[in-house]
């Protein structure tokens, strides 16, 4: 049997597009799904990673958030950068509804979140969490440093 793995690309606006191949590959890719063994992402990729790989079931709710997410962004007089929203908490706390208590299980070895260190410029890919809330933190580090540069 072939093995496959999937990567997500980095790049927030690509969020709700991985979140499109995501739930075709639900859908229709029972074959494929059947061999995959991990899933890898940078940004908004580890997080619909994460999402494949965790909870699958909760694809759907996922992608609900994100659009949701989006108006409450753009409904912001300057986006992500208005003064007094907290962008990240936002993030943060959709992400804690969608994943289950034990992701940090069902991610260890199957996920793999690529993380740039911001003044080194090194990179790291990270496939072991201890708990789900270092799991979190792994996949939203780049969504994190866009909101501080924004």
């Amino acid at each position: 049997m072939t093995i496959l793995n999937l990567s997500f690309a980095a790049c927030g606006f690509l969020g709700i597009y991985h979140l499109g191949a995501a739930g075709a590959f639900l859908r229709h890719g029972d074959k494929l799904l059947g061999s995959l063994r991990a899933c890898a992402g940078a940004s908004a990729g580890a997080l619909v990673a994460a999402v494949m790989i965790t909870a699958p079931d909760k694809l759907e709710r996922c992608t609900e958030f994100t659009y949701r997410f989006a108006e409450s962004v753009r409904q912001q007089r300057f986006g992500a950068a208005t003064p007094g929203y907290n962008f990240m908490l936002a993030l943060r706390e959709g992400i804690e509804e969608i994943l289950p208590s034990e992701a940090h299980i069902l991610a260890s070895d199957r996920l793999y979140v690529s993380i740039t260190h911001s003044t080194s410029g090194k990179n790291h890919i990270v496939s072991r969490f201890s708990c789900r809330d270092e799991l979190m933190n792994a996949s939203i580090h780049l969504a994190d440093a866009l909101a501080y540069v924004l």
